[in-house]
């Protein structure tokens, strides 16, 4: 039996936490006692006791590679303390394993150094807004983590000399399927036949929103009955933006900004493409494995990890085109409507998935891997 904490560093909902849910669900219960800590009480305690982790909360500080000086200083006058609890907890429990998930997380590596515990790091990001950060997380990573889980090799590329393996984030094929379509767009007041592009992840200045507006009305010249569906929350902070974003996509006929979803599964098994137009590399991009998983094609911006994503797609089910370019987005965004041929709710049931499952088990096994080595 593997004692397993994680260090989940945010406690709002978004990717990580999201697939924190999946990977203990993909922890066989028999080999894996699961404890997680977060920094409040979280809206996915359900799911996380679902999965069968305990939850910890154990007040810590976000790090933002865009935080000012303030910011950082009260990170690290909090720190030593979350770290100490974290600490004590390890002990308590007799923990074998530490896991943090995020390489923002800078608790994990301290409290599994003091305790002598081996230390797995879940790389989740790409840091392009601090030379700084990216230099500490760097050395941090060489030299504090048994092995580092990196979600692309756009991201393992960034922590040269630590100890990476490359495990790409997955759909579990009974969520996300193409057997999904048919609810959500009833369930929105969309049409059953009219096509349908959509953007699905929380909304923060660099996921390129703003791009897909402007890229809608040059959509609009070639398919004129195209409808846009935006679903997502904005990051903390990031809320005026959200709602400045909302009132331009207002002006624009048939857009529907739907705000955050549990129901994405439907929502994507009801598109006809989903746009990935992020302005900043992607460490990788799920929301496009998962909308392929429902059978429907996707257009990413061609930086960070959707090129991955491409590459293991179906043939012709991914393009790729230049970040921030709103008319190239348009014209792969129109194209492929142009392809798609009429919609409905029946013939999108019956598309075939459009990228193979990876494997199961690969986060279990370097998980028992790293347990290894404190017995």
């Amino acid at each position: 039996m593997v004692r397993l904490l994680t260090i989940q560093p945010v406690a709002e909902r978004g990717g990580s936490d999201q697939a924190l849910v999946r990977m203990l669900r993909s922890l066989p219960p028999a080999a894996f006692e699961c404890h997680v800590v977060v920094p409040a009480d979280p809206p996915l305690r359900p799911g996380l006791e679902a999965a069968g982790a305990a939850v910890h909360v154990v007040p810590m500080a976000r790090i933002s590679t865009s935080h000012g000086s303030a910011d950082w200083a009260r990170y690290g006058a909090g720190w030593p303390v979350a770290v100490g609890r974290i600490t004590r907890l390890i002990r308590a429990l007799d923990i074998d394993v530490v896991h943090s998930n995020s390489l923002h997380s800078w608790y994990g590596w301290a409290a599994a150094a003091l305790t002598r515990r081996p230390h797995v790091w879940h790389a989740r990001e790409i840091t392009v807004q601090s030379t700084a950060a990216l230099r500490v997380e760097q050395v941090l990573t060489r030299h504090f983590a048994t092995r580092v889980l990196a979600v692309s090799q756009a991201v393992a590329d960034q922590l040269p000399g630590a100890d990476v393996v490359v495990v790409h984030e997955t759909a579990d094929p009974a969520e996300f399927s193409p057997a999904r379509a048919g609810t959500f767009r009833a369930g929105a007041g969309i049409p059953d036949d009219v096509p349908v592009i959509g953007m699905a992840g929380r909304i923060d200045t660099w996921k390129g929103v703003e791009v897909l507006l402007d890229a809608l009305p040059l959509v609009r010249a070639r398919v004129p009955d195209a409808h846009l569906v935006v679903a997502g929350a904005p990051v903390r902070g990031k809320e005026a933006y959200a709602e400045a974003l909302h009132v331009l996509a207002a002006t624009l006929p048939r857009t529907h900004w739907l705000g955050p979803r549990t129901d994405v599964a439907e929502l994507l098994a009801d598109l006809d493409v989903l746009a990935v137009p992020s302005t900043e590399p992607e460490p990788y991009g799920l929301v496009a494995v998962e909308a392929l998983a429902c059978g429907t094609p996707v257009v990413m911006s061609d930086a960070g990890g959707p090129r991955e994503i491409a590459a293991a797609a179906a043939p012709g089910a991914a393009d790729l085109v230049r970040v921030g370019d709103a008319a190239a987005l348009a014209t792969a965004l129109a194209d492929r409507l142009g392809t798609t041929g009429p919609t409905s709710a029946e013939r999108r049931r019956r598309r075939p998935p459009l990228r193979a499952p990876d494997p199961p088990g690969r986060i279990a096994d370097e998980l028992t891997r790293a347990a290894a080595g404190r017995r």
